[in-house]
């Protein structure tokens, strides 16, 4: 097998060996995603000055990459105070460090990124010269998942400020919010992570894209139902104390209470297949009805505070529609990390 040496620290007493480089998928894929227009792997991350010696490990074209391992020669003191996870392989009995009588210590990896495994290994021993200054988002999450796996995102710091100085992060869900929600969630990036967060929370369909555990798309149907039966037993609206208007409201809630346990997929716990962001689309689209005492013969659509009329549906739930809009906005990346 072909071996690519890179000697980080020639005289260092550990040998990282990287099998399988360049194996891992990180791009995810999902039929239920927004079109990406730009593919967070291209273009191919360009490997100049010392890290050329990478370049054959990044073939153009469908050519699927050598059978090489990558050798990488660094300093166990470098590792063992910037990383918890090479200080337990180092000085614990961790399988990965293997032991031998040799000066020269061994420790094998796999699948990573080459590229972005000497970016992390080079920042570790303060080698910053010549290390990219702009990457691509792709790159970034493989730079990503090893800091995580390593747990050195303090060595790190410095140059991820620089590499996300700039990026625009996507408005829509697709895999490149993906991707930065693994990153910012890493690097604990608190704005960038509530900005990729907050389009998962909305938009995402469930098990099928993103954990839904937690979100309060259940407190929406809850709502309704309880609207309901309040509107059975109630006298009239609150507002006028006009029985008409509570019969008109619960006709229009009834049919589209029916509507919505009738979608398909079906509206149903845990919620799989609706987005919260449809949810509340189509509680905001519910009927406005011609109410009996309206003076101007049109429909209350608004107050004069630009709130929704409450003798609407949108109108009564309003409580639960702001928690349920505050809880969206409260997502924070410390609190899911306690």
């Amino acid at each position: 097998m072909k071996s690519i040496s890179y000697d980080i620290d020639p005289g260092g007493d550990v040998e990282l060996i990287l099998k399988k480089p360049n194996k891992q998928n990180i791009v995810p894929e999902s039929p239920t995603f927004h079109g990406n227009p730009v593919d967070p792997e291209s273009p191919k991350p360009p490997c100049l000055g010392r890290y050329q010696v990478f370049s054959e490990l990044y073939p153009d074209g469908e050519n699927e990459n050598p059978d090489v391992e990558v050798r990488v020669r660094v300093s166990s003191r470098h590792l063992t105070f910037a990383s918890r996870t090479f200080r337990a392989m180092i000085e614990g009995t961790w399988k990965e460090g293997n032991s031998s009588s040799r000066p020269i210590r061994q420790i094998s990896a796999e699948n990573w990124d080459a590229f972005a495994l000497a970016i992390v290994l080079d920042s570790i021993h303060g080698r910053h010269h010549e290390i990219p200054t702009q990457i691509t988002d792709g790159l970034l999450t493989r730079i990503a998942t090893i800091v995580d796996y390593c747990e050195c995102r303090q060595a790190m710091h410095f140059n991820y400020e620089v590499w996300a100085h700039g990026k625009t992060l996507p408005s829509k869900l697709c895999n490149a919010a993906l991707l930065w929600l693994h990153v910012s969630w890493v690097f604990h990036d608190e704005n960038r992570f509530r900005i990729a967060a907050r389009l998962f929370v909305r938009f995402s369909i469930g098990a099928y894209d993103f954990e839904t555990h937690g979100l309060p798309v259940s407190g929406v149907l809850e709502a309704l139902d309880s609207l309901e039966q309040h509107m059975i037993d109630e006298d009239g609206c609150d507002y006028f104390k006009d029985p008409d208007c509570t019969a008109i409201v619960l006709g229009i809630l009834v049919r589209e209470r029916h509507m919505i346990t009738n979608l398909d997929p079906p509206l149903d716990a845990p919620f799989d297949g609706c987005s919260l962001h449809k949810i509340l689309r189509r509680i905001s689209r519910f009927r406005t009805p011609m109410l009996p005492h309206n003076d101007l013969d049109q429909p209350h659509e608004k107050d004069d505070d630009e709130e929704e009329h409450p003798c609407t549906i949108q109108g009564r739930l309003m409580p639960v529609l702001k928690e349920i809009e505050k809880a969206v906005d409260d997502v924070r990346l410390a609190a899911l990390q306690s």
